[in-house]
């Protein structure tokens, strides 16, 4: 359910139209998962953490990392970072907005979700430490080491990232309330097998979890408007 409160968000404010987007960090699918028009996926190369790489048709990997994205200046409609930045150092995250702006078109989008501020912190060192006791971790746990290592963006520091000479709005909201995000990885290791249950009662709670508006939240989704 994690990997829809991601990508829901993400898929609602994508400008319209077939030109392709841009994924940094898309893993071995990503948003190709959910939408159907071409996605250039730009990643580091294979990653055991990321699973098997899935072949969707409308996916093209492309090797290269945010800094470095081997597109052509304004060649995409948006493009999209999703649970990226927590595993990019502080010091890189102004030259990786720089060159998702550069391959942007005008009039497209620039889209950032992922967890964000201090609630978020507290909330990858509780699931962290619930992960190690008893144990042992799984692969995934590394990931969350990574949020320890490189810092959990702030909401002023994304929104300050953003800001340039091509940006002509920027907007953010947050979504998905850490408690439930809590009551989400809680059930998924501890609680019961549900079987044929699984789909429809994950799929009640997911809606739940989209609607509900309260915070502190686990992520934050970050669009910059483009000229």
């Amino acid at each position: 359910m994690d990997a829809e409160m991601r990508y829901w968000p993400v898929v609602d404010v994508l400008p319209p139209g077939d030109a392709p987007i841009c994924e940094i960090g898309s893993g071995s699918a990503g948003l190709s998962s959910w939408i159907g028009r071409p996605i250039i996926g730009v990643d580091p190369g294979p990653d055991e953490r990321h699973g098997t790489i899935v072949a969707l048709p409308n996916l093209r990997r492309v090797i290269g990392d945010g800094a470095h994205v081997p597109l052509s200046d304004q060649s995409v409609a948006a493009t999209v970072a999703v649970d990226t930045f927590e595993h990019i150092p502080s010091h890189e995250r102004k030259g990786v907005v720089a060159e998702m702006t550069r391959v942007t078109q005008a009039g497209g989008r620039i889209i950032v979700i992922g967890p964000t501020g201090r609630e978020a912190g507290d909330a990858d060192r509780w699931l962290l430490q619930t992960l190690r006791n008893p144990g042992p971790e799984p692969p995934w746990a590394a990931w969350l080491e990574e949020h320890m290592e490189m810092g959990l963006p702030t909401i002023d520091e994304m929104s300050a990232l953003l800001e340039g000479p091509r940006v002509s709005r920027i907007r953010s909201a947050g979504y998905l309330n850490v408690s439930l995000w809590r009551a989400m990885h809680l059930a998924a290791m501890k609680g019961p097998r549900l079987g044929p249950a699984h789909v429809p009662v994950w799929g009640s709670f997911a809606r739940v979890a989209r609607r509900y508006r309260r915070g502190p939240f686990y992520r934050w989704m970050f669009v910059a408007d483009l000229i």
